[in-house]
């Protein structure tokens, strides 16, 4: 089973690089046989990378979600899942090069770094454990994915701004759909996130990490939070302009990825578990 995992781990990045290059050229150059082929591929590389997880659950008998590697994969599959579900529905693969290559950078860090350890810290099953990661990577996603179109929204914006009526504004959805999608992310980011920290909250002091709000990856998580609250009530109430207030979403997402990496990787933090 583990050279099966070292396989997919290699493929994965490849086939996601590929993905991504299908839906550029669909988006520059409008090639019908190529689109013909973009929803099929990106099913059969979603099966793959759910066969990716599900393998490294059952041979470790954790979700996972243990480390910032794993953590990058699984957000990668989620990011994957909620785009093929958004493009069937939808029926436009406009934002899929934008998606896709988000994807493919989680899983190329996740496959260069991911260990095979079989050995791991028991709290990683506990099944209260599984709650917490698994609605904070749902936060992640929300979070990935609020930032892709907040991303696309300012390209589109700064496009309409000086006049240029070109490819961006022929193939990107509209300045107020990709807002819409924009916020809709950012809500769902930040609810998953805060089901997180409440259960966090309720179950570090029963472990042996404790609650500590000095802790590098509480602290940080708590300031990304208020970031994200900060976005949508001012989306709410108006004050500020939605420009500015994807700016914020963009550095608070900027931070959650820094944050995660530098747990794992310089910080001292109880969640950095292996």
């Amino acid at each position: 089973m583990v050279h099966t995992l070292e396989l997919l781990a290699v493929l994965l990045p490849l086939l996601y690089a590929l993905l991504t290059a299908a839906y550029a050229i669909v988006f520059f150059r409008d090639e019908p046989g190529v689109a013909r082929l973009l929803t099929p591929s990106l099913s059969v590389v979603l099966i793959l990378h759910l066969l990716y997880v599900a393998l490294r659950t059952a041979l470790y008998e954790h979700i996972p979600l243990a480390n910032v590697f794993e953590t990058l994969t699984v957000m990668g599959f989620a990011l994957t899942f909620v785009y093929w579900i958004t493009e069937r529905f939808v029926k436009t693969s406009n934002t899929g090069m934008f998606v896709l290559g988000v994807v493919f950078l989680f899983q190329t860090i996740s496959s260069a770094f991911i260990g095979h350890e079989v050995e791991v810290n028991p709290v990683l099953r506990s099944p209260l454990f599984g709650a917490h990661t698994t609605t904070a990577v749902l936060g992640y996603t929300g979070f990935a994915l609020s930032a892709v179109y907040g991303v696309l929204y300012l390209m589109l914006y700064h496009e309409l701004k000086v006049n240029r009526f070109g490819i961006i504004y022929g193939r990107l959805p509209s300045l107020g759909t990709l807002g819409v999608m924009h916020e809709r992310a950012a809500f769902v980011g930040l609810v998953a996130m805060t089901a997180a920290i409440t259960i966090g909250m309720a179950w570090l002091p029963k472990t042996e990490f404790g609650w500590a709000l000095t802790d590098p990856k509480v602290a940080m998580t708590l300031l990304i939070w208020v970031l994200y609250v900060f976005v949508l009530l001012g989306y709410r109430f108006s004050w500020a302009s939605r420009v500015r207030l994807i700016y914020v979403s963009i550095i608070g997402f900027l931070l959650l990825v820094f944050s995660t990496i530098a747990v794992n990787l310089w910080l001292q933090s109880f969640h950095a578990f292996i």
